[in-house]
C-alpha cells in the first residue's frame, strides 16, 4: 500500500490553481468555484498521488497525464451536472397537480409588453426637472440622501422634491 506522499507546499498549490484555472479557462469553466473546481483538484491529486516524481526534474509527464485527467474529468462532470441544471421540461405539462394551467400560458409574450414601461417613463419625464432626475436616481438605487448629497440639495429641499415626487407616484397609480 502506498503513503500519502508529502503535501503540497502553498507555493506548489498555488501553481496548481493556476493549472487548473488554464485548463477551466480553455474549456471555458469559471475557475476557483463550485464542484467543478473540486472535481479539477481530485482528478490532479489521483495523479499526483501515483506517482508524485513525475511532477518534478525534467519530465513532464505527470503534469501531461494530470492535464488530460483533469480535461476528462471537467468534461464529464460538466455534462453530468448541465443534464440536472439545464434538463428539458414540456410546456405542454401543468404547473402542478393542482392546477390545469400549463406552464406556456405562464410565460410572457415573446415581444413583450413594454406599453407600461413607456408610459411611466413619458410620465416621469413630464415632471419638473428636479423631481424626474430624483425618480431615476432612486431607480438606479440610490437612497434620499444619496441623491441630496449627490445634486448638493439641501434637506428641505431634497425632503420637499421627495414628497412632490410621492404624491405623483400616487396620481400615476390612479390613472
Amino acid at each position: 500500500m502506498r503513503g500519502r506522499g508529502r503535501a503540497l507546499s502553498p507555493r506548489e498549490q498555488g501553481l496548481v490553481d493556476g493549472f487548473i484555472g488554464d485548463i477551466c479557462g480553455l474549456l471555458r469553466i469559471p475557475a476557483g468555484k463550485g464542484d467543478l473546481y473540486q472535481c479539477a483538484w481530485a482528478a490532479f491529486l489521483s495523479v499526483y498521488r501515483d506517482d508524485p516524481a513525475a511532477f518534478s526534474g525534467a519530465g513532464r509527464y505527470g503534469w501531461k497525464r494530470a492535464y488530460l485527467m483533469i480535461r476528462e474529468a471537467l468534461v464529464r462532470e460538466r455534462r453530468e451536472s448541465g443534464f440536472w441544471r439545464c434538463g428539458r421540461i414540456s410546456l405542454d405539462q401543468p404547473v402542478n397537480g393542482e392546477s390545469e394551467t400549463r406552464r406556456i400560458e405562464l410565460l410572457p409574450a415573446r415581444c413583450g409588453d413594454f406599453q407600461n414601461s413607456v408610459c411611466f417613463h413619458d410620465y416621469l419625464r413630464r415632471l419638473d426637472r428636479d423631481a424626474c432626475r430624483m425618480a431615476y436616481r432612486l431607480i438606479d438605487g440610490d437612497s434620499v440622501e444619496e441623491v441630496r448629497a449627490y445634486y448638493d440639495w439641501s434637506c428641505d429641499y431634497a425632503d420637499s422634491t421627495y414628497r412632490r415626487l410621492q404624491a405623483e407616484m400616487e396620481r400615476y397609480l390612479r390613472i
